[in-house]
């Protein structure tokens, strides 16, 4: 009866390692490829939230309805993005946790030279606005 129980024991312990074995295997996987359809419109971006795992290598298609810079804090990546037109926008997400994405809309327009004056002087205070849109999630693996 003792050895009964004691082989049971013994294979009860061989299968909980071997599950926990695998378990911590197949948790990370490789890294992915992803590429992810973002879209700016009145300073808002969609989806709000943008959530990938550590080490997976990132393209965002950004498509805004206003040109400016888009910028991932941490990361400190910015990139300039057309009006209208999608632009890839790559990174590797190395770093774990949430980050802010903001956006510096850059107004566009052609005008005479005194509406001209006049715009630089408030795209000099423009440069200066940020909008948060967002925010990046990097989940570890």
């Amino acid at each position: 009866m003792n050895t009964k129980k004691l082989k049971l024991t013994g294979l009860l312990l061989a299968v909980s390692l071997i599950a926990i074995i695998a378990g911590a295997a197949c948790s990370g996987g490789d890294p992915q490829e992803l590429d992810i359809e973002v879209s700016i419109d009145h300073g808002v971006m969609n989806p709000e939230t943008i959530e990938v795992i550590q080490g997976d290598m990132v393209t965002l298609k950004i498509l805004a309805n206003e040109g400016g810079e888009f910028h991932l804090h941490t990361y400190d990546i910015e990139m300039d993005i057309e009006a209208s037109s999608e632009t890839d926008f790559f990174f590797v997400a190395e770093a774990t946790g949430r980050f802010k994405i903001t956006y510096h809309p850059q107004g566009e327009s052609e005008h005479n030279e005194e509406e001209k004056e006049r715009e630089e002087e408030h795209d000099q205070q423009d440069e200066t606005r940020e909008i948060e849109v967002g925010f990046l999630e990097v989940q570890p693996r």
